[in-house]
Parts: C-alpha cells; sequence; structure tokens
C-alpha cells in the first residue's frame, strides 16, 4: 500500500518505512522469526556462499529490507556483514518503529561501510542484485551482476546478466578459473 505513494510522491522514504513498521507493532518477535525462519532461500545460496568463502572472498548483504530477515539469513549462510534497516524491538515485541540506514535505490550511498568493514575498494568489489533499489550500487561497484532482475532496467544497468534459478550460476564471474 504504501509502496505506490511512495512512488507516487505522495511519500518519503522514511515515512514509508515508518508506515510499513508500524504494522508490525506489538508483534511478538519470537511469532516473526517463526515465519522469518521458514522463508525458503534460493536455490544453490548455501554452495555459494560457502564456496566463495573458500576462495577467500568475504561476502556481505547490503539490503534496503530490514534485519529481521536479512540477519537470519545471513546467519544461515554465514555471511560476513549485514547492513540494512533496523526494526526496533522492546521487552520481546516489535515497537512499531524502524532505523533507516539503506534508503530505497540508496545502496550506492552506504557502500562504503561494507569496503570499509573489509579493507577492500569499490573495483574489488562484486556485487549481485535483482531489483531497480540495486541501480545505484550497480554504477558505483567493479562488478555488478543482476540475478533474475526484475526488468529490463536492472539488467541493462548490470555488467552481467544471469537468468537461473540457482545462485551457483554467479560464481563463474567472481571466481577467476572457477569451472
Amino acid at each position: 500500500m504504501y509502496y505506490n505513494q511512495y512512488f507516487a510522491g505522495e511519500i518519503s522514504y522514511d515515512q514509508w518505512a515508518d508506515f510499513d513498521a508500524a504494522l508490525w507493532k506489538d508483534k511478538p518477535v519470537e511469532v516473526v522469526m517463526e515465519t522469518v525462519r521458514d522463508a525458503k532461500l534460493v536455490r544453490g545460496a548455501t554452495e555459494a556462499i560457502s564456496t566463495l568463502k573458500e576462495n577467500g572472498i568475504d561476502t556481505a548483504i547490503l539490503s534496503g529490507g530490514l534485519d529481521i530477515m536479512a540477519d537470519d539469513i545471513g546467519r544461515r549462510l554465514g555471511i560476513n556483514y549485514v547492513l540494512t534497516n533496523k526494526l526496533h524491538q522492546r521487552d520481546g515485541l516489535l515497537t512499531g518503529t524502524v532505523e533507516n540506514l539503506v534508503a530505497w535505490g540508496g545502496k550506492a550511498n552506504v557502500i562504503g561501510s561494507i569496503i570499509d568493514h573489509f579493507e577492500v575498494s569499490l573495483d574489488e568489489t562484486a556485487f549481485v542484485g535483482d531489483g531497480r533499489n540495486d541501480v545505484s550500487v550497480f554504477k558505483v561497484v567493479g562488478l555488478s551482476i543482476a540475478f533474475n532482475p526484475e526488468n529490463r532496467e536492472v539488467a541493462d544497468a548490470a555488467d552481467v546478466v544471469i537468468r537461473e534459478d540457482d545462485l551457483r550460476s554467479i560464481l563463474p564471474h567472481i571466481i577467476p578459473g572457477f569451472p
């Protein structure tokens, strides 16, 4: 509902995030986590992340979504670093407020936190995304991969476009000489 208002220019991103977070007010974190833990990973995600790490490549999640989901996926996959928006909670309940760290379409503005953490340059950074909110960061990293992009704009902005259902298909583009 608020998505359409944001894209129509009727509300700001912060308002959109605040309105969405308010829908979660007083929900028990544990109940929400049951749903989060049931979320299925993209086929090949576990193996892709494992292979990247075996090849000395650090991994991160940079998302305009919420920490409750991104942190869980990060734990399941062994991701090294997660940067996303944070739902506030108190006494086991969501407060209905959010700390906006990653604005919609603003990933390029915050990727510096990740490259500083890993002490790498943007040129040494590969980014995998699928949505319009990834286009800004596609423009600044050394390698941008559109994995099943949501539309032509996303595909056109990427260096590599992959249209497969298995995340392992990114590996030959990231790891030199990968079979």
